[in-house]
């Protein structure tokens, strides 16, 4: 199965459904066969391989926790459509006979709780984590969604020099960034681009700060893996994996999964804190060496009376996978929740005083409601402090007329001395004051009143390659400025080989 889409041209593409629910198969694993580059298919299940290696006769070899691997020949791939390939669930036999002795033996002598399995998983980091030195080279990306669509999608292609796990990574690793690019084919919302305010609130995160450590974006996204930065406090209610997890969380086993043929444990957990937030998440840990190979972890609200939805504040995946017996990062994807203050649908825009008429004259941006804004106490004039009183209002679509009562001797005192200073010109703006309150437009907006928008965050790194041999490190002034965003005149540093690495675009479908 295949349908058309509007894209950049050089590429074959895919896209992953489960075969029974019909869903998107969310970062799957999708390697070319036989050699070290692949990608990890995105959050509508979608992937793209460059041309070059369907017109060389290779093969994908594409693997999905919880589900049965594929063995797919790029030759059925073409450039005009997506390739829709269907993927089927693992079935966990209970036949002790398809289980290898290996998966088992942990299980026979004694039974493990779901704490106790966590605990080992833990304790093994230092074993199941690379000690020396190595290098991946990925794919980044950081962007917003508004409305269910990619907004402001910046993309880069890094190697990164990692010193192993007794380094402090945010210290002591280093970025070297291939190519970066704003990528103008998905909309860029100025507003949405607009850094994190706690002062003004023009920009939050509700109930959340997010620790940067002085790094940019990249940097961000790497303290919140909790396996690599598992000595650092990242963030709660994991805070420091090694010391504070297992006391701040309950656990409960569940079904097992399969990962690339062999049975996991699958440990369910929430928070033991009581606290106004929802906490919920995942660890999959191997049961012959409790190597962890994914870490899911979602912080929510709580429903409210009258909605049980519950809207993400901040969720954190990591996925590792096994190489030479030991865990490298495969992809790591975060995303928290934000609010934009957005301007007044209805504002006041401005109020003068005519003296000829003597009659104030307010402005606003829409017709107004008459049955609102037809009420004298909802308008506050004041001259030198002093309120003037009305004793009628005129609407006209978007203008309201107000008249002074003349017969009360302190407004007629206020109006004659603003027009002698009018005459003279030595009227001070600043002495006139509006206030309105209450009144709405004809859609019922209310006047000022601000609204915020929420939008989701996203910032994720997909590996393409790993490499285990020792890199020489680019010079300091070829590496990434880890304190200067990302995508600001940043030093490009491309190897010889830069063309066996690309940007895995997420689709973008034509609405036709």
């Amino acid at each position: 199965m295949a349908f058309c889409f509007g894209q950049e041209s050089g590429f074959v593409r895919g896209q992953l459904l489960d075969i029974e629910s019909g869903q998107p198969v969310v970062f799957a694993t999708v390697k070319i066969k036989d050699k070290a580059l692949g990608v990890i298919s995105n959050t509508d299940g979608g992937f793209q391989i460059p041309l070059k290696y369907k017109l060389e006769g290779d093969v994908l070899e594409i693997s999905s926790m919880g589900y049965e691997s594929l063995e797919v020949p790029l030759v059925v791939f073409n450039t005009e459509t997506i390739q829709v390939l269907n993927m089927k669930p693992s079935i966990l036999e209970l036949d002790e006979v398809t289980v290898s002795k290996k998966r088992r033996t942990k299980e026979r002598y004694y039974k493990l709780t779901a704490r106790e399995i966590v605990q080992k998983a833990i304790k093994n980091l230092p074993l199941n984590l690379p000690q020396n030195p190595y290098t991946y080279i990925g794919y980044y990306r950081d962007y917003q969604f508004k409305d269910g669509n990619y907004t402001n999608l910046n993309e880069a292609l890094l190697q990164i020099f990692d010193q192993g796990l007794n380094a402090i990574d945010y210290e002591t690793s280093k970025v070297s960034i291939y190519n970066y690019r704003q990528n103008k084919d998905f909309p860029i919302d100025s507003i949405g681009l607009k850094p994190y305010d706690y002062k003004g609130f023009t920009k939050t995160i509700s109930k959340a700060i997010l620790s940067s450590y002085g790094g940019n974006e990249y940097v961000i996204l790497r303290i919140h893996d909790p396996i690599r930065n598992y000595k650092i406090n990242s963030f709660d209610f994991v805070n420091r994996f090694d010391d504070d997890f297992t006391r701040n969380h309950i656990f409960s086993k569940d079904e097992d999964v399969i990962v690339e043929g062999e049975y996991v444990y699958h440990i369910t957990f929430t928070t033991a804190k009581q606290n106004q937030l929802d906490v919920a998440g995942h660890v999959y840990i191997a049961k012959d060496n409790f190597a962890i190979h994914g870490f899911d972890y979602v912080i929510a609200d709580k429903p409210t009376r009258n909605s049980s939805v519950k809207p993400v504040i901040f969720e954190t995946k990591v996925e590792y996978r096994e190489e030479n017996n030991k865990m490298y990062l495969s992809y790591h994807s975060m995303n928290n929740s934000f609010k934009l203050l957005k301007p007044p649908k209805f504002q006041f825009l401005e109020g003068i005083f005519n003296p000829n008429k003597k009659q104030f004259v307010l402005m606003f941006n829409n017709n107004l409601d008459v049955n609102s804004g037809g009420i004298l106490s909802r308008y506050n004039i004041r001259f030198q402090g002093k309120k003037i009183k009305f004793r009628s209002i005129l609407i006209a679509d978007n203008e309201v007329s107000l008249e002074p009562n003349m017969e009360i001797k302190g407004n007629r005192d206020i109006i004659n001395e603003m027009i002698e200073l009018i005459k003279k010109e030595k009227i001070n703006v600043g002495d006139l004051q509006f206030e309105v309150n209450r009144i709405k437009d004809m859609n019922g907006n209310v006047v000022n009143e601000f609204e915020y928008e929420k939008r989701n965050q996203f910032r994720e790194f997909f590996v393409q390659e790993l490499q285990l041999e020792p890199s020489i490190v680019p010079k300091d002034n070829l590496l990434m400025k880890k304190n200067r965003p990302l995508f600001n005149d940043q030093p490009i540093n491309k190897p010889d080989n830069f063309k066996d690495y690309w940007m895995n675009t997420p689709l973008q479908f034509n609405k036709n």
